[in-house]
């Protein structure tokens, strides 16, 4: 295998196709293998976002993706992902924008129906970590409930609340009282 040093710094090289050979994810750079069988030396990828907000989306081993090469210069490189290529194919051919991971979970919207999926693989679990979270609208929930405190519904506590009209035996007790 040859090395950067080794390679053409052609000006007609700014822009080169590469696959990702390897991951740093402690220092954010990856390497990347050339058509021409020369292995760049760890480079930086682009983000989406690496200000305030930051959108943190590593490159994988055998991605395919474009190295920016200022002035042919391959170890001054900036690697952008994601090119489609036979070895990694689109994961859908619909127009909704969509994120699709390894263990098969997905997470779409659909601007047309106003529609947010995020569909988990069996056996996953979603964790909603806040202080508090407020839902506008109907929840339908088809599995079981589990509240570790108290459950409030108008104002009548399902854990504390009281019947009026409470009579021994098989009679029914009044409404709860709020």
């Amino acid at each position: 295998m040859r090395t950067p040093e080794d390679a053409p710094t052609d000006p007609d090289t700014l822009l080169r196709y590469a696959t990702v050979a390897s991951v740093d994810l402690g220092t954010a750079r990856c390497t990347v293998l050339l058509d021409d069988d020369v292995e760049s030396p760890a480079l930086p990828w682009l983000a989406p976002r690496m200000g305030e907000t930051r959108v943190w989306l590593p490159p994988s081993v055998g991605e395919q993706v474009m190295l920016f090469c200022p002035g042919g210069e391959i170890g001054a490189g900036i690697v952008a992902g994601g090119v489609v290529s036979d070895a990694n194919s689109a994961p859908s051919d619909e127009a909704v924008p969509q994120i699709h991971f390894k263990d098969g979970a997905i997470f779409s919207y659909d601007p047309e129906t106003s529609e947010l999926l995020i569909q988990l693989p069996p056996g996953g679990s979603t964790v909603l970590v806040s202080d508090t979270v407020d839902i506008a609208g109907d929840v339908n929930v088809t599995g079981k409930v589990t509240a570790g405190e108290d459950v409030i519904a108008g104002s009548v506590s399902l854990k504390s609340h009281k019947h009026t009209g409470v009579a021994a035996g098989t009679a029914q007790s009044g409404a709860p009282l709020p």
